[in-house]
């Protein structure tokens, strides 16, 4: 159990776990007309936190795979894969989304996105919940976790699938075949370059391009 616990992929899981439950455990300390602001701001905090400590985590840990065991492309590769998964990711999403609506029936709206953006607006500091700590909190989890530790195992298009679904679900919005779609570019980024910061750069740019252009629109 105890060897369970040290794990590197334990713990950062641990640390998403802890980082969404903490918003929620403060609520019971604050009164009732500042609910949602500390939601808000505790969330970001957490988030931060919490991206520090998954880095810390990632420099002193060994994850003991095939995907780390083997060298990363040099760092300009993998900023120049950063960016271009981005394009990647829009079009993936663009075709994930031809698929739901004219396919599936399935609305083209976001709820998430939208409801995110309703937020921003309110609150211009969650940006950075969104295109920063979110994306590095989420990318460790779902690719230099679920999808690294299942490599071995399942194969990488096993260990995409299943990352990918898992990705997908956690979002609540119903966009599964988006989200899935999405999971799949990251996850190839992350075998393509060997880093996680190749899929954190592209996941981040997505995030804040969307969000950006929403707000501009809207």
């Amino acid at each position: 159990m105890n060897n369970l616990v040290k794990s590197p992929y334990v713990k950062i899981i641990l640390i998403y776990v802890l980082a969404q439950l903490f918003p929620v455990f403060l609520l019971f300390f604050v009164p009732e007309n500042a609910i949602f602001d500390a939601a808000i701001y505790s969330q970001i905090i957490a988030f931060v936190v919490g991206s520090i400590w998954m880095f810390i985590v990632n420099h002193r840990s060994t994850f003991n795979n095939s995907l780390e065991n083997t060298p990363a492309v040099p760092k300009k590769n993998i900023i120049l894969w950063g960016i271009a998964g981005m394009f990647l990711a829009y079009i993936g999403q663009y075709l994930a989304i031809f698929i739901e609506t004219f396919l599936l029936n399935i609305p083209i709206g976001s709820q998430n996105t939208a409801g995110l953006v309703d937020i921003v607006n309110n609150y211009p500091l969650f940006l950075l919940l969104i295109a920063i700590f979110g994306p590095i909190m989420e990318e460790f989890v779902f690719r230099k976790v679920i999808f690294g530790y299942l490599f071995d195992i399942t194969g990488g298009i096993g260990a995409a699938v299943i990352s990918s679904l898992i990705f997908a679900f956690i979002h609540f919005d119903g966009h599964y075949l988006l989200y899935s779609v999405m999971g799949f570019v990251f996850c190839y980024l992350y075998w393509k370059t060997k880093s996680i910061a190749a899929p954190i750069i592209a996941h981040a740019l997505m995030n804040a391009t969307v969000t950006v252009a929403n707000l501009l629109l809207y």
